[in-house]
């Protein structure tokens, strides 16, 4: 089905085609004919299936619909995270660009007076994360309630960080006679009674068809714990992977991982909340455009971003939540592509995989790599060096010394990708 067989107006179906949408995904051909109507919603949807187009479509038709005061903001979208709030407001604006409606994403991390020079200006719909937004109100007097489209994005996590009495108090700010649509991967019990509490006999809709991401192949590598940074760098550098984003379960680990990343030769960076957004963005960005080969992240990144043909992911640690893993593997494999996600498993995170394997309702294959499995000797710089606060350097580094390193390099990559191949680390 096309975009072109419901009522939208031409300016948003030119705009859709410009944006390379062809055919309608599963969720939008779900969620747009029962949003038009104006009734209030919940939808269930695997992440990259097109959600934001789901909502903001309907959304944009609504508000050229309407002959009301074009000063007032009337359509309010909120979302757990800033990347997401990003990623939704620059959609929409994609999908308006032939239009006269504005919108504007506020947040925190970044400066506020550029966002409250952009609000003062007018703007038609608002993305907020709920810190940013109730620090316009309390601070600047925002005014909601002319809004009569309200959108929770992600609800499931908005919920998880704790943003739940922020969402009440929004929905006593907007206009009286509004809607109100519930987007999210999942819904726990209590992402449902939210919903029973703030909307009003809503239409359920889910579209989600596994409990993880069909389009994605998933395996498992079992190795040491103390060798998991060796043997993701070992991985990237054989198969010569360009764009590979990995998760680690902490911001120290994922600075230390990427320490090693570096130390091996390999272009990468961190993403975490205890970055600038400034930060954030230029990793965020560079990784787009090929300029770092690998985005060592935390789960602040599982959610909302949406990086084109993304080929892998790696859960270089597991996460605390076995749900967490359908929203990290969820990067890849995004609006009908395929994708690849891995996880190194060692002794201490069987209990964990289990979990996650209950969960998506099967079994993932192990893999171990020659030289990697279980029982063999480590090599003498993990048996003789002295680990200190993950966010230093080994001891023995630290002094210059090798740590019983042989002169020559422990692995060999592919003749197109040795300049960039550091030969740090000791032949097994």
């Amino acid at each position: 089905m096309k975009f072109s067989a419901f009522d939208l107006s031409p300016l948003i179906l030119d705009a859709v085609e410009v944006c390379g949408y062809q055919q309608l995904t599963q969720v939008q051909s779900k969620v747009i004919p029962v949003a038009v109507t104006g009734c209030d919603l919940m939808a269930c949807a695997e992440t990259g299936t097109g959600k934001t187009a789901a909502f903001a479509l309907p959304l944009l038709q609504k508000l050229l619909d309407e002959f009301l005061d074009r000063s007032a903001l009337r359509g309010l979208i909120l979302t757990p995270t800033r990347e997401l709030a990003i990623q939704v407001a620059d959609n929409i604006s994609r999908y308006s660009q032939f239009t006269s409606l504005k919108t504007l994403a506020v947040y925190g991390g970044a400066n506020m007076n550029p966002q409250r020079k952009a609000l003062n200006a007018g703007v038609d719909i608002l993305v907020a994360t709920p810190g940013r937004l109730f620090d316009f109100i309390g601070q600047h007097g925002l005014d909601l309630s002319s809004v009569t489209s309200l959108v929770i994005d992600e609800a499931d996590r908005m919920l998880d960080m704790g943003f739940v009495r922020d969402i009440e108090r929004v929905k006593g700010l907007v206009a009286r006679q509004h809607v109100t649509h519930f987007f999210s991967a999942t819904y726990s019990d209590d992402v449902k009674c939210l919903a029973q509490k703030m909307l009003c006999d809503p239409t359920w809709i889910n579209v989600a068809t596994s409990k993880s991401a069909s389009s994605v192949e998933q395996e498992v590598y079992l190795v040491d714990k103390r060798r998991k940074a060796e043997l993701l760098s070992e991985l990237v550098g054989r198969n010569n992977w360009q764009q590979v984003l990995v998760f680690a379960s902490s911001k120290e680990s994922a600075e230390h991982i990427q320490k090693e990343l570096k130390l091996d030769g390999l272009k990468s960076a961190v993403f975490h909340g205890d970055k600038t957004q400034g930060a954030r963005n230029r990793a965020l960005e560079e990784f787009k455009s090929g300029a770092l080969r690998v985005l060592v992240a935390t789960d602040v990144a599982a959610r909302g971003l949406d990086i084109h043909a993304l080929p892998l992911v790696v859960n270089i640690e597991l996460p605390f939540d076995a749900q967490d893993y359908i929203h990290r593997i969820g990067r890849t494999g995004r609006a009908g592509l395929t994708g690849h996600a891995i996880s190194f498993v060692c002794p201490s995170d069987e209990k964990m995989l289990e979990e996650i394997e209950a969960l998506i309702e099967r079994k993932l294959p192990r893999i171990v790599v020659p030289g990697y499995e279980q029982g063999t000797a480590l090599p003498a710089r993990y048996r003789d060096s002295v680990e200190v606060a993950p966010n230093k350097k080994r001891v023995e580094r630290r002094k210059g010394k090798p740590a019983g390193r042989k002169e020559q390099t422990r692995r060999t990559k592919s003749t197109s990708d040795k300049s960039s191949y550091s030969s740090r680390r000791s032949k097994r």
